[in-house]
């Protein structure tokens, strides 16, 4: 008998709630919602727009009715999610991933016109540090109202935390709207060679475990490249935790200076993070921490996409020199 679970996880889509789901695809299924295309129209026996057609949510249960969630035009291509789901589930399969026993979670926004599928790769992918595993992911997300490009990532994350980390080389972007000429059957096709750039995001990663770093580089890189990018608040929080392995928050958010010069307070211990920072690759979890934990789901992932880009602006320190400068 298969089983859905309710997972605590929050996100939100365009100021609206999403919901997550757990367990293996034939219980994730009963929870995607179908949808069709009707006339935009006043009523039943009114002219329909001639521009317009009217997206609709199909009955969940017994008790629903069919319910409008959005307005696309004539040219406008449906994308259903469990159509969706399916291809990316044969671009897996044809990259030799076995299907069987695979965890999948399924994020839908509240009227569901917004899903956020995500597949679970078996153990031996998995990329493992001095903390544990970190486990390789794909994550898709779709509109059936248009309002969101379709967009499928390769993704890291560390479970003990819930931190996501997207690497950038494995990312298919379906550019095209959902119009007339967005091709569905390419993306099982692209899925493949995505993967393999998975290859390129691991050797990154080692890379990274290499590059050592000290503190006063990163209070730097905070202060500039990081507080340009993604504001004070997460700049200084991002400091911190590679600082003292805690998050914070400010005392005063209006107080001047730069962002690791601001008062604060510590909230507590990040889970997984050392007491200070060392090497690129604990920055990148400090990073990854702060993006995952943004409440909005296309946010979120923007974030954990810019951790690479972020981390080609922080130096490395030679060896020699972080040694003296410890002595200092």
């Amino acid at each position: 008998m298969s089983v859905i679970t309710i997972l605590s996880e929050e996100a939100s889509w365009r100021s609206r709630d999403v919901r997550y789901y757990e367990g293996d695809w034939a219980s994730i299924q009963t929870v995607i919602p179908e949808f069709y295309l009707a006339a935009f129209a006043a009523g039943e026996e009114d002219p329909a727009n001639p521009f317009l057609q009217t997206v609709m949510r199909k009955p969940m249960s017994a008790v629903e009715r069919p319910i409008p969630i959005g307005v696309v035009s004539h040219t406008y291509s449906l994308a259903q999610h469990r159509e969706v789901a399916e291809i990316c589930r044969q671009g897996l399969k044809n990259a030799r991933i076995k299907l069987d026993g695979l965890r999948y979670q399924l994020g839908l926004s509240e009227l569901g016109e917004w899903m956020n599928f995500r597949v679970y790769f078996p153990t031996d992918y998995d990329f493992i540090d001095d903390r544990g595993n970190v486990r390789l992911r794909l994550e898709c997300f779709n509109s059936v109202d248009g309002s969101s490009r379709l967009m499928i990532v390769f993704g890291w994350l560390r479970f003990v935390c819930s931190n996501g980390l997207v690497i950038g080389e494995s990312k298919i972007e379906i550019r095209e709207r959902h119009g007339q000429n967005l091709d569905l059957g390419s993306i099982a096709e692209r899925i493949r060679p995505a993967l393999a750039a998975v290859a390129a995001d691991r050797a990154r990663m080692e890379k990274w475990q290499g590059e050592k770093i000290v503190i006063d580089g990163i209070k730097t890189w905070a202060d500039e490249k990081l507080s340009e990018k993604w504001g004070k608040k997460a700049a200084a929080r991002v400091f911190h935790i590679c600082d003292a392995g805690k998050d914070i928050e400010f005392e005063d958010p209006f107080a001047p200076g730069a962002a690791t010069e601001k008062p604060f307070r510590f909230l507590g211990p990040v889970p997984g993070a050392p007491e200070r920072a060392a090497t690129k690759y604990d920055v990148a979890q400090a990073l990854s921490f702060v993006a995952t934990n943004r409440k909005n789901a296309e946010e979120r992932v923007a974030w954990q996409a810019d951790v690479p880009h972020l981390l080609q602006s922080l130096a490395p320190i030679h060896s020699t020199s972080v040694s003296a400068q410890l002595r200092g």
